[in-house]
């Protein structure tokens, strides 16, 4: 395996030196914010070490420590003595990841991409080369890619089929809605020409990278998908719940309405969070109560209808001053 590792090394530089200088290699950034799961942060860093890296292209692989302890950093340097190409380790003061975001874009100065991947994830090994090959396609300001849930053995059947926790995409195709941060290459051009950053409030709430991405469409810039990008997230037990998924649900419902209401006074972006959570609370409820009688119950489709209820009742909250802070973190 050393001797696979230095080959890797030497072909890498040997690219390099075989090209002209006129031919610039472009330079991507992948980042990973990690936060206490450091079994889950060996996995990611294996997976990210064996991507296949396409021809005239320079990577670096960034880990963001939000522990105050480093508690990632032995993982990180187990890593570096064996990682084929450059791996560094940073931290992140700041409770957030938004925060985290925020840094690694600081950091990706002198880099033309920055990818992202969650630290309970791992990658598919072409992952990069897939996101990479989309935005060679259209040129897209940011190029988001699926997300396969894996369920532990306490999950119910019926949630395994539906994998919602992932995010399925069928096919290349450009969207009209912002993506997340979990699987994504962003052209940092457009960071630079935009000055975009990540909302430092939403730092604890989420939904910080639905707010960056709304304001990519915002400015005109294009949005795609890229089917073969695919990544891999690890479920817990305590998420493979319907509580937890309604209690996402409502949190993104507030965090919606203020995206919803982001170039609004606060009085308008709350009346209108307050309008549109009734219509969904009572459109939903309706709908939840004619599907439990239509399929005698059945969790998926029923939990499907609570979707809108619980969006409705985060909006709801929203226009009362009220926020659930998904991410906040016991002292």
């Amino acid at each position: 395996m050393l001797a696979d590792r230095e080959d890797r090394r030497e072909m890498t530089q040997q690219t390099a030196n075989g090209r002209s200088d006129t031919a610039r290699r472009r330079k991507v950034l992948v980042a990973a914010p990690t936060h206490k799961r450091n079994d889950l942060l060996d996995g990611l860093l294996k997976s990210l070490n064996a991507l296949t890296i396409p021809e005239g292209t320079d990577v670096e692989f960034l880990i963001i420590d939000n522990d105050p302890a480093e508690g990632a950093r032995p993982v990180v340097a187990r890593w570096q003595e064996t990682f084929a190409l450059p791996l560094r380790y940073e931290t992140e003061r700041q409770p957030g990841v938004t925060h985290v975001r925020n840094k690694a874009l600081d950091l990706a100065e002198g880099f033309d991409f920055l990818a992202f991947i969650d630290d309970d994830e791992f990658a598919d090994a072409g992952w990069l080369a897939a996101l990479l090959a989309r935005y060679d396609a259209t040129g897209a300001a940011a190029v988001f890619g699926p997300v396969d849930p894996i369920y532990p053995n306490t999950a119910p059947g019926w949630m395994r089929d539906w994998a919602v926790h992932g995010t399925h995409i069928p096919a290349d195709e450009d969207q009209l809605k912002p993506g997340a941060t979990c699987n994504c290459l962003i052209d940092l051009k457009t960071v630079r020409d935009t000055g975009l950053r990540f909302e430092t409030r939403m730092s604890l709430t989420g939904g910080e990278d639905t707010l960056f991405f709304t304001r990519f469409l915002d400015a005109g810039y294009r949005l795609t998908r890229a089917k073969d990008a695919r990544v891999f997230e690890h479920v817990p037990e305590g998420r493979a719940t319907p509580n937890w998924l309604m209690r996402r649900w409502y949190r993104t419902g507030i965090t919606d309405a203020l995206i919803a209401g982001r170039d609004m006074s606060p009085a308008k972006a709350r009346l209108r969070g307050l309008v549109h959570g009734i219509v969904r609370v009572a459109a939903g409820s309706a709908a939840v109560a004619l599907v439990a009688i239509a399929t005698l119950g059945n969790p998926r489709q029923v939990l499907a209808r609570c979707y809108t209820v619980c969006r409705g009742a985060g909006m709801i909250s929203f226009a009362f001053g009220k926020q659930y802070e998904e991410y906040g973190r016991k002292a």
